[in-house]
C-alpha cells in the first residue's frame, strides 16, 4: 500500500513529463516540488508535506540526497549515537516543524519507504541544501547507494565527532 502511495505522488509530482516508468528505482523527477517540513527523523532524513497540485498534498519521508549522517537507532557505538544526536538536533534548528522546504531530484529509494531527494530551506533569496550544510558543519559525510557506509565510530576516536 505505501508503494502504491509513493508511486502514485511521484506520478503527481512529475506531471506531464511524467512519461517514464515510475516503477523503476533510477527514475529521477527533477522538481522542484515545495513542501513543508513535518518533523525531522534524523539527521539525513526529514518528513514533509509535499504540494502535489492545488488543493492536494502528501506526506513522505525524505531520505537526503548525497549525503550520510551518523545512526541514532543502532549506531555502531556511543560516540556515533552522540553525533547522530547533534545532527538531529542540528538539522531540527534549521528546518524546524511547518518551514517551506524545496525537494529536487526525487527517486525512489530503498531506505525503508522513503524518497531520496535533495532538501532545501529558504535563507532570504536563496534556497540552501541541506546536504551542503551537514558536510560543512561536519556532521556527515558525502555518500552515494552503493558506497561503503562510513565508519562513524573510527572517525570520531579520530576526532572527528562533534
Amino acid at each position: 500500500m505505501r508503494r502504491s502511495l509513493i508511486c502514485a505522488v511521484a506520478v503527481m509530482l512529475a506531471g506531464p513529463a511524467a512519461a517514464v516508468d515510475v516503477t523503476s528505482r533510477a527514475t529521477i523527477f527533477p522538481g522542484p516540488y515545495e513542501g513543508r517540513v513535518v518533523r525531522v527523523i534524523d539527521g539525513d532524513t526529514v518528513a514533509v508535506r509535499v504540494a502535489v497540485w492545488p488543493g492536494m498534498s502528501a506526506e513522505t519521508r525524505v531520505r537526503i540526497r548525497g549525503i550520510d549522517a551518523p545512526e541514532t537507532h543502532r549506531p555502531d557505538c556511543d560516540a556515533e549515537r552522540a553525533w547522530g544526536e547533534a545532527a538531529t538536533e542540528w538539522v531540527a534548528r534549521r528546518f524546524p516543524e511547518g518551514a517551506p522546504v524545496r525537494l529536487a531530484q526525487v527517486s525512489f529509494g530503498s531506505f525503508a519507504g522513503r524518497v531520496v531527494a535533495g532538501l532545501s530551506r529558504r535563507e532570504g533569496e536563496d534556497w540552501i541544501a541541506l546536504a551542503d550544510e551537514l558536510i560543512a558543519a561536519d556532521l556527515a559525510v558525502a555518500w552515494e547507494p552503493g558506497d561503503d557506509r562510513p565508519d562513524w565510530c573510527a572517525m570520531a576516536e579520530a576526532g572527528g565527532a562533534p
